[in-house]
């Protein structure tokens, strides 16, 4: 199914029109949808999709060549049947065939030829820099580990490195378009949805088993797809996430399972694992540069190059909600589903709150204040915390966020609470105060008195107007 990636198909359709030949690369992790944004791009154009499946060589090229003769064989004499006897081979034919006409070439699952042949990538830069001058190819390499395609691509070493032409990185859907994605499938609440959001995060694979499995009730949902004897979702993070990180998944697992449960800090991991902080933050900086699955905060003060206040969360929803519900809680689960079960459920509204400030920090990001903000994000020190600071040099705006339904009278302790934080703050300006709460009563009255207040109907209302869903 092919749902709202229009920005990247647009990308696509530019790429496609440049003169020549040109590599690029569509990379993002599993389940994102990669391999429906190629189909999209390949629907109206002269093109060949081959998948890259872990295979002898010879049984690909059989595959390859069925592909090539079902597309092409209108281009081709009667008498020609495509018979390559290696992956070069087929290469070179198809940058022979490209100099007469446009030909897209999509392999996914591209680093899947490091296992199938790893002397094809030295052979592929040499085709591709002796004939792409005289060759109209677009040659798209689609990749699931971000870590691997890094390697491959970005590593001066391998032989790649340097050849790519444009690079799309395909990213989970944010909060709005999760929640229209799935609204245009399935009658879902807002509230039910946030918990689901916060289970599934935005892709769309994932999102997919809501209209499956939702009947009403987002726990009994998350039951059947996490903490059933036969839950789909139960040994995801495990499937993707070992052949990502390879042999050394375990130290790796450690430290997102430390941060799905809080420990944050580089010390706090260290403490959590027993991992030497030095081997830390060395799995740090691949974890959030080169594997993408943490994301490095800093307090909205402070100067990310020079400050020591760092904290890490994982990025994607769904492998925070893994490690902290179903990872940590393997044995349980093994042994006595329903206690895991239980677990979970007197743990998730605190888990939700989190997520729910997240989706609040873009929400704020949306918003007209009346002023281009300088930064937007956390803020904190010590044992206190803002929930979303935003400003710029004359304006400062901070925000508590409650995945909660508050009353006029709980609203103005939670506002008054601001104030006193905002005495905390290096930051001199006009100060504003703002809510954003599950519901929220008495809101007009808050915006009558120069409070900025909202709640889950005004954040879903910043949904975009749904794409319409297409079957490839």
């Amino acid at each position: 199914m092919f749902y709202d990636r229009w920005r990247e198909l647009e990308k696509l359709n530019e790429v496609y029109s440049f003169p020549g030949s040109s590599f690029l690369v569509i990379y993002g992790r599993r389940r994102v949808g990669k391999t429906a944004l190629a189909r999209e791009f390949l629907r109206d154009k002269p093109g060949l999709y081959f998948f890259v499946g872990e295979k002898d060589e010879a049984l690909l090229l059989e595959e390859y060549s069925r592909e090539i003769e079902e597309k092409l064989s209108h281009h081709l004499p009667p008498y020609v049947k495509p018979k390559f006897g290696s992956l070069e081979e087929l290469v070179e034919f198809l940058l022979d065939f490209s100099q007469e006409r446009k030909l897209v070439v999509v392999f996914d699952e591209f680093q899947n030829f490091r296992t199938v042949k790893p002397s094809f990538f030295s052979s592929l830069q040499r085709l591709w820099d002796e004939k792409k001058e005289t060759s109209n190819l677009m040659l798209i390499a689609v990749g699931s580990y971000v870590g691997m395609i890094k390697r491959i691509f970005m590593d001066r070493k391998e032989p790649l490195f340097g050849r790519v032409d444009e690079w799309v990185k395909l990213k989970p859907f944010d909060f709005w378009t999760s929640f229209n994605f799935v609204r245009s499938l399935v009658d879902v609440s807002p509230k039910d949805f946030v918990e689901l959001y916060s289970a599934l995060g935005g892709m769309p694979r994932y999102l997919l088993y809501v209209p499956r499995y939702y009947r009403g009730d987002s726990l009994k949902t998350l039951k059947a797809l996490f903490f059933d004897e036969f839950a789909p979702l139960r040994e995801e993070g495990l499937n993707v996430l070992k052949l990502e990180f390879g042999r050394f998944y375990r130290a790796h697992f450690s430290i997102l399972e430390a941060v799905s449960l809080g420990y944050v800090t580089p010390k706090e991991i260290s403490n959590k694992t027993g991992m030497k902080l030095l081997t830390v933050g060395k799995y740090l900086s691949e974890l959030t540069n080169h594997f993408e699955y943490l994301t490095r905060e800093v307090p909205a003060t402070e100067n990310p190059l020079k400050t020591r206040k760092v904290a890490y969360r994982i990025s994607d929803e769904f492998f925070n909600f893994w490690f902290r519900f179903v990872y940590h809680n393997y044995t349980t689960l093994e042994e006595n589903p329903e206690k895991a079960f239980e677990r979970f459920k007197a743990e998730f509204p605190a888990f939700v709150g989190k997520t729910y400030e997240r989706i609040a920090l873009d929400f704020v990001r949306k918003l007209d204040l009346g002023f281009e903000p300088e930064r937007v994000g956390r803020w904190w020190r010590g044992g206190e915390e803002i929930d979303v600071l935003t400003y710029d040099r004359k304006n400062i705006i901070l925000f508590e966020v409650k995945w909660k339904d508050l009353s006029l009278r709980d609203a103005r302790k939670v506002l008054k609470s601001l104030e006193r934080k905002a005495e905390l703050l290096p930051l001199k300006g006009d100060y504003r105060f703002g809510i954003v709460a599950r519901e929220l009563k008495g809101k007009e009255e808050l915006r009558k008195e120069g409070f900025l207040a909202f709640d889950l109907n005004d954040v879903v209302q910043y949904s975009l107007t749904p794409s319409k869903p297409r079957e490839p």
